[in-house]
């Protein structure tokens, strides 16, 4: 039994060791893959930063609701978004944006990320004035597109569900990652892009009079450049899903973000699912997690088997150690009872003297000098 549990623990922790070693490296890669995926928004926010085509349009478009700023369209018109009317700014100028859209192309395919950097963006004053492709036809397979058409003029700051992130990236001094989110085309459309990342990056002042306000707070800002990534796309081109398979293990990575609740006031724990499954089925005893530090705060990976780390021969093999232990010590009760019962017969055969001999392993024979042989009959015993 002591042979079986310590070869069963020896495998268990060599599958335990085994899960966190690919769990660790797993963790590693998509790290990597998110800080690669990345690298292309940097590039475009230092390109704003030098070419001078950029450097003066927080001015064109001017804070929301001030006096002279550019106004918002009607929402018939506006999709549903706070959007600003761009017309005759540069966001418009047909010799710009075919520039930009040159700059943002040339980004894109040194990127070599074809399916997953789905657009770029430039947003003076968290506005969005550029994006690259305006129809992106290139990084989906037929029917699928992804139009950014009324993505622009978008006010990031105005807009709900983006202030939050737009006030952080341009309180921030790095990148801001939203997500995971769905991309879709309308309400009732199938997912364009099923897990998206939305980069923030933030750009610093260019002129000396550009101020974002944040809270009653100057902030000396441009802007910020922004990458949408497909990540359902990158997780599904690596061979992450397949190691796993192979292994027999199941996944789940894992962002927990702390999610402010406007009706309760307090802030909430909210577990986003970056990749693996959906539905992760095994306990805690059976599972091996490893935390990691990434551009997009803290991520989680957890790895487990649904059948567990413990061999599967383990209960049968103690219940064989039990049955065998059992039958072993079934026969050398036999043996005993056995023993016993031939030391009773050579008691009962033998005076106490010859017994002791015969049990040290001594010829019993006793010498006698004078002996007398005595032959008795009893009276008709031959007869029968």
């Amino acid at each position: 039994l002591y042979v079986v549990l310590s070869l069963a623990h020896e495998q268990e922790q060599a599958s335990r060791d085994e899960a966190r070693d690919l769990a660790t490296r797993t963790a590693s890669w998509f790290s990597d893959a998110l800080d690669r995926a990345l690298l292309p928004v940097f590039a475009l926010s230092r390109l704003v930063e030098q070419l001078d085509m950029f450097a003066t349009i927080p001015e064109e478009i001017g804070a929301a609701f001030h006096t002279g700023s550019l106004p918002f369209l009607p929402p018939e018109e506006a999709g549903g978004f706070m959007r600003r009317n761009m017309t005759g700014t540069s966001c418009s100028d047909a010799e710009k944006i075919e520039r930009f859209n040159n700059i943002a192309a040339t980004i894109k395919r040194g990127a070599k990320m074809e399916g997953i950097l789905v657009n770029l963006q430039v947003a003076p004053l968290a506005v969005v004035c550029y994006a690259y492709p305006l129809v992106n036809t290139e990084d989906f397979e037929p029917p699928k597109v992804l139009n950014s058409t009324e993505i622009i003029g978008l006010d990031n700051l105005a807009e709900s569900k983006r202030s939050a992130s737009a006030k952080e990236t341009i309180q921030s001094d790095g990148v801001v990652i939203a997500g995971p989110l769905t991309l879709r085309q309308c309400t009732d459309c199938d997912p364009t892009v099923k897990t998206a990342f939305i980069a923030w990056v933030t750009i610093d002042s260019l002129t000396e009079n550009q101020v974002i306000k944040i809270d009653g707070i100057d902030h000396n800002k441009w802007g910020f450049a922004t990458a949408l990534i497909n990540w359902a796309e990158l997780v599904n081109r690596s061979d992450v899903n397949e190691k796993f398979i192979e292994k027999g293990l199941n996944y789940q990575l894992t962002r927990t973000d702390e999610v402010y609740n406007y009706q309760t006031r307090e802030f909430e724990s909210k577990v986003n699912i970056l990749a693996g499954d959906e539905e992760f089925a095994c306990d805690e005893i059976n599972t091996e997690s490893v935390d990691i530090n990434t551009a997009n705060n803290v991520w989680n990976i957890k790895v487990g088997k649904s059948e567990g780390f413990v061999p599967c021969w383990k209960k049968k093999s103690i219940a064989a150690a039990f049955v065998g232990a059992f039958i072993v010590s079934f026969m050398l009760m036999i043996i005993c009872i056995e023993s016993q019962s031939h030391h009773d017969l050579l008691r009962d055969m033998l005076p106490p003297k010859a017994l002791r001999k015969i049990k040290n392993y001594k010829t019993c024979v006793e010498k006698y000098e004078i002996a007398t042989v005595f032959f008795s009959e009893i009276v008709g015993y031959t007869a029968m």
